[in-house]
């Protein structure tokens, strides 16, 4: 269990390391070729507007409740404590971004898609992971 918990700390490191290295040195991110243009998204998923007065306590809330699945996960030994774990961490580094930088860092560019960073892949890879396992092995 202890390896889990360093392998967490590390890729939420990674995030916070590449995002600070984009800040920091913008130069770096020219060596990309154009796969890499950092911006600061303000606003939830997809730019979504949202005031933040809902903002803030909607990401409280929704952190309260994705840890509480993570301790069900963790206290029933399931699968599931990898992608709950993922998507914490996801939440937890971009709500920092929201708080140091005024929004979300993103810098990971898709030429014609779009711009989004390491916590979201996180977030994303959680939840399709939590959606397949529920679809092909949880047992109704």
């Amino acid at each position: 269990m202890t390896k889990y918990f360093f392998n967490l700390i590390f890729l939420f490191l990674i995030d916070r390391f590449l995002k600070v290295l984009f800040i920091l040195k913008p130069s770096v991110a020219e060596r990309f070729g154009g796969f890499v243009d950092l911006s600061t998204n303000e606003n939830i998923a997809f730019s979504l507007p949202i005031s933040y007065f809902i903002l803030y306590p909607l990401i409280f809330l929704i952190l309260f409740f994705l840890i509480k699945q993570w301790l069900i996960a963790f206290k029933a030994k399931s699968t599931l404590l990898w992608p709950w774990g993922l998507i914490i961490i996801g939440a937890i580094s971009n709500l920092l971004d929201r708080f140091y930088y005024g929004g979300v860092i993103d810098f990971i560019s898709l030429p014609y898609f779009t711009v989004f960073n390491i916590s979201d892949l996180y977030i994303s890879v959680g939840v399709i992971w939590i959606i397949w396992y529920n679809w092909f092995h949880k047992k109704t």
